[in-house]
């Protein structure tokens, strides 16, 4: 057997790894009796962290179904429901958010919070990171790709996760 063939039946080849997409799983945190929501406050900075649960005003986007055109009306709702916005609004645009000192997991946790948790190639997250180490000697910037790549499939504290890209038929 040639020696892609091999790798390609065994797992991906480098091209594929490059092109996977990683993202957190919020289903793995039910499934180990955590709260997603919680885990995901405690990540807010410390002024959002005073404000939870205090009632706000937000703006949701409402589609009409006979028109077609979106429009938006106010609910009121305890601030933090939806943590993840807070954190790409506010929390992630200070400094501090994500520190060089941070485990690597942390910190790739925090990037792909700050990014609402859309599926991100490692690359382009590691990336982000650099803005958050601008001398480049933090540990995350200094491990090599393929060694972050181990260590995030081998997460089992942050449910970071392969995204399996949906077949299309």
């Amino acid at each position: 057997m040639e020696p892609d063939v091999l790798e390609h039946e065994e797992g991906l080849t480098p091209e594929e790894e490059d092109q996977s997409l990683y993202f957190i799983d919020g289903e793995w945190f039910e499934s180990h009796d955590l709260s997603f929501t919680d885990v995901v406050q405690a990540r807010m900075c410390p002024q959002c962290q005073d404000r939870l649960n205090e009632e706000v005003e937000e703006r949701y986007p409402v589609a009409d179904r006979r028109t077609g055109r979106v429009t938006y009306e106010v609910r009121r709702t305890k601030y933090g429901s939806r943590p993840m916005a807070v954190i790409r609004d506010c929390c992630a645009r200070k400094s501090g958010y994500v520190t060089p000192e941070m485990p690597v997991l942390e910190a790739i946790f925090r990037i792909l919070l700050a990014n609402a948790n859309q599926p991100m190639p490692l690359q382009h997250i590691r990336e982000q990171l650099r803005e958050w180490c601008p001398s480049g000697r933090c540990q995350w910037l200094l491990m090599p790709l393929d060694v972050m790549r181990q260590v995030v499939e081998r997460d089992q504290a942050y449910g970071l996760k392969r995204y399996e890209q949906p077949d299309v038929a």
